[in-house]
Parts: C-alpha cells; structure tokens; sequence
C-alpha cells in the first residue's frame, strides 16, 4: 500500500477543463462572496461554550449561516454605539 499513488480530485478536475480555468459556477460563487464580504472584517474571539451553543441553535432555527446570526445579534446588543 506505501507506494499506491492517491486520487487527486483537483488535478483530475483541471486535466478535464484546462488549468488555468474554472468552471462557470465557481467564478459566480467568487463574485458573489467578494460583494458580500467587501466591507466585513474577519475577527478571532473567545466565546463562552453556552453562548456558542446558543449561536449555534439560533442559526439553525432562523435557517441562517453562523456569520449572519452573530452579526444580528450583535446589531441588537450594539444599537446604543452603531
């Protein structure tokens, strides 16, 4: 098993449609989330294990993705300095 070469699926992927391109799907993708994240920040902080959990499971209920629910919620905390 030690000398059995692996799959490589992005090598596969770009021996099928040229490498240096991408397909049409993925450049939509790319455009998309450079509008949408052209005036974020991305930020690393500690969070209390409950309220993770609590950000978690409001997301899921709201059908929302983390980064959104976080942002709502801090929009509420933070009315009086917005």
């Amino acid at each position: 098993m030690e000398g059995k070469a692996k799959f490589d699926r992005e090598a596969a992927f770009k021996s099928i449609i040229g490498a240096g391109r991408q397909n049409e799907n993925a450049v939509v993708a790319e455009e998309q989330n450079a509008k949408k994240n052209s005036d974020r920040v991305q930020r690393a902080y500690y969070l209390d294990r409950d309220i993770d959990k609590a950000l978690r499971r409001m997301a899921l209920e709201e059908g929302k993705n983390l980064t959104e629910s976080v942002n709502d919620a801090l929009r509420a905390g933070l009315t009086k300095y917005l």
